[in-house]
């Protein structure tokens, strides 16, 4: 019996039932007065994939796109530090090394089957330390009301 119930908690947590329930507050923004040069955002429900880069940015992320009501997965090789920030925020976590291919269209391919695909991809890989700040950029150029950006890539001078 104990195995049974084992078992069925660790299906649970994979399939991310057990992450804490989020509470996404809906205001009418038409009634709300807004100062001249003031301009609101309403996010639609968007399932965005993470890829690598500092475990400091992958969680400020993670926070951002999830204070909007967001799905997120993480595909990062930090267990200990991601397995906190996925259980924290509510994110799906896939645990192994982004750097191989194989790995990240596994992710892909999973998120296709729970989620229905993804809307939005980040790479982090190869990029250093980022402030706070600018997870907050990045969450807004995910908006789709910017459709016009569709990719964009950080050049290293080496």
């Amino acid at each position: 019996m104990a195995d049974n119930y084992l078992e069925k908690r660790m299906e649970e947590y994979r399939a991310g039932r057990l992450a804490p329930k989020t509470r996404v507050v809906v205001r009418d923004t038409r009634q709300m007065k807004r100062e001249p040069g003031e301009y609101s955002l309403v996010f639609p429900p968007m399932r965005v994939a993470i890829i690598g880069g500092d475990v400091g940015m992958v969680g400020a992320l993670a926070r951002k796109f999830r204070s909007v009501g967001c799905q997120v997965a993480l595909c990062h090789g930090d267990s200990k530090n991601c397995t906190r920030i996925a259980q924290t925020e509510g994110c799906r976590y896939y645990p192994f090394d982004p750097q191989v291919a194989e790995n990240r269209l596994r992710m892909i391919d999973d998120l296709t089957v729970r989620w229905g695909g993804t809307d939005v991809v980040i790479d982090l890989r190869g990029m250093d330390d980022w402030a706070e700040e600018m997870a907050g950029l990045l969450l807004l150029h995910s908006h789709p009301d910017f459709g016009f950006v569709q990719s964009v890539e950080v050049g290293f001078e080496e």
